[in-house]
């Protein structure tokens, strides 16, 4: 995406059209700036955002499940 582009959807996002789908979820409070800046990223920088986030969630899941752990040891 070029500079023009990455202006006029940023224009778009600030300045919807009345009574567009963009303008409906920018009133409901869906941040679309965050479309914009994962717009920017090349198709490996998301890939590479994907794997983090999943390995993020993977290490989140592990430290619930040693949490509930300790506390069912705890409260035997």
């Amino acid at each position: 995406m070029n500079l023009a582009e990455q202006n006029l959807l940023f224009e778009l996002v600030n300045n919807p059209p009345k009574g567009s789908k963009i303008e409906a979820a920018k009133e409901f409070g869906v941040d679309l700036t965050l479309n914009l800046r994962s717009l920017r990223l090349s198709p490996a920088e998301r890939v590479q955002e994907m794997e983090n986030a999943l390995k993020f969630s993977e290490q989140l899941r592990e430290g619930v499940r040693r949490w509930n752990l300790v506390m069912r040891c705890r409260s035997s």
